[in-house]
Parts: structure tokens; C-alpha cells; sequence
């Protein structure tokens, strides 16, 4: 080898480097968080150290590039009926999944796990949904798995039916009828509540006085510790709501950025 083929396949082993730190430092900043790199699909609603509620929406036939996918356990509350979406995994066996169509109202659980995906809109309709990650110690997170549908109801009654309970965290599904009352309170664990359709309420403060506050579809509404609340639906239809009650204290924030093992549930 000459001095000239020397000098050629020095400057090609640089370049090789070059390029593979450029595509190293390209794979972290897709991986940042996806309400920061995709603003218009991921909008955090709320969070504190117990929950976080990112609110989601993908266009219809919209696809998305590479981003991170929430390391915790996590409730996927649909708002709206929307078709299949594919998420795609980057480096990991199990590759491409299909999410079936969604119904309003519906809940699906699935526990944290670390990696990274696209995803594509299949449908011709928009995705709607909030993703509820928990950020409270995992206990027995295994069961954070499956489907959750609307169920029937009396007419013109108050509903109250616990739907998901495990060692870590509580989900009732909640309605209350035109007129009536729901009544709650948080003795030992806070609860977050998520609207599943519009409502207007009247809250009771005490001493005879109110105010009116309304939840917008999707909104949700924090209930501390030792609180409790008195809602009156002053409103026509049906107060649909998911109450989640963190029965496990939150994690250190070292605790919530440690790897997930990769396994992936069915979905």
C-alpha cells in the first residue's frame, strides 16, 4: 500500500467515525422527551410527584419519528373512536406493533418498559388519548395489563365501580347523574380525576357557598390528601369521570430514570 492509499483509507476511517458519532448523538436527541421534539402530538396537561397526564393526538395517517416511550406503568384513557396505529420499535425483536381501534371512554394499562418508537396513524380518523403515567413505587406491576370499557348504568343514578386495583394504584370508573351529587373524599392517598366528557359542576365549599367549574373532555383535576369535594352536576347529561388513587409513594427521581428490562405484553 502506498503512501497515498495510506493517507485515503486514514481519512475514510475518520470520516466512518465522524459519522457514526454523528448518528450516535442523532438516536439521544430522538429519544428526548416527545413534548418537547413533537409539541403538536404531546401536550403535558399536568404533572406533580405522584402522575404525570400527557394529552396525545395523532393526525389521521400521521406518522411520527423515533421518540422515547415513557420508562413508568401507565393508564392509556382514550377520548375518542379512532382506527389502528402502528408503533414501531427501534433496535428491539419485537419490532412493529398494531394497536387495535379505540373506544371513548375505554382505559388500557400497560407497565413502563425503556424503549424507542415511531408511529403511524393506519386510520382516517384522529387519535385521541391521555396517557396517565404513574410515577408512585411499582408493586406487583405485572398485572398493569389490559382492557377497560364503559359499562352500563341506571338511568338517572350515580355509578361507582372499581375497574383496576393492585398493590400500587386504584381506578374507578365514576358518573354522576344530572342533579345529583358525587361525594368523595381522600383520607390517605390523593386521587386524580380525568373528565371523560364535558361536564358543569357546582362545588360546595362550605358555609352555604359554591362556584361553578367546568371540566373539559380529557381535563383532569388533582385531589390531595385529607380533601373533600362535593360535586354537583348542574348540567343535563350524565358526569362521566376515572378517579385514580395512588396507594404507593412516589419514586426518587434516580428511581424513575432507571433502564425497564425490555419485555413487551400483549397489547
Amino acid at each position: 500500500m502506498n503512501v497515498v492509499e495510506q493517507y485515503k483509507k486514514k481519512i475514510g476511517l475518520k470520516h466512518s467515525r465522524a459519522l457514526a458519532v454523528i448518528c450516535v448523538l442523532m438516536t439521544q436527541a430522538l429519544a428526548q422527551d416527545p413534548t418537547k421534539i413533537l409539541p403538536q402530538a404531546y401536550k403535558l396537561q399536568f404533572e406533580n410527584d405522584w402522575v404525570k397526564v400527557t394529552r396525545v393526538h395523532y393526525a389521521p395517517h400521521e406518522k411520527l419519528p423515533a421518540h422515547q416511550h415513557t420508562q413508568t406503568g401507565s393508564a392509556y384513557v382514550y377520548l375518542n373512536d379512532s382506527g389502528p396505529v402502528v408503533f414501531n420499535h427501534i433496535g428491539l425483536d419485537y419490532g412493529a406493533i398494531t394497536r387495535p381501534a379505540t373506544k371513548a371512554g375505554s382505559f388500557r394499562l400497560y407497565r413502563g418498559l425503556k424503549e424507542i418508537h415511531e408511529v403511524e396513524n393506519l386510520s382516517d380518523l384522529p387519535s385521541d388519548f391521555l396517557r396517565v403515567e404513574f410515577k408512585t413505587e411499582p408493586i406487583n406491576d405485572k398485572t398493569l395489563h389490559g382492557r377497560f370499557y364503559r359499562e352500563t348504568y341506571p338511568a338517572g343514578e350515580n355509578f361507582q365501580k372499581v375497574q383496576f386495583e393492585n398493590e400500587q394504584i386504584r381506578i374507578t370508573r365514576l358518573v354522576c347523574a344530572a342533579g345529583k351529587t358525587l361525594e368523595f373524599s381522600t383520607s390517605a392517598e390523593p386521587a386524580l380525576l380525568v373528565a371523560l366528557v364535558a361536564s358543569d359542576f357546582s362545588l360546595h365549599k362550605g358555609n352555604g357557598k359554591s362556584a361553578q367549574s367546568r371540566l373539559e373532555m380529557g381535563q383532569p383535576k388533582w385531589v390531595a390528601v385529607g380533601q373533600q369535594e362535593h360535586l354537583k352536576n348542574a348540567g343535563s347529561a350524565p358526569a362521566e369521570l376515572l378517579r385514580f388513587d395512588f396507594k404507593t409513594k412516589p419514586l426518587s427521581r434516580d428511581a424513575l430514570e432507571k433502564n425497564t428490562k425490555h419485555e413487551h405484553p400483549e397489547k
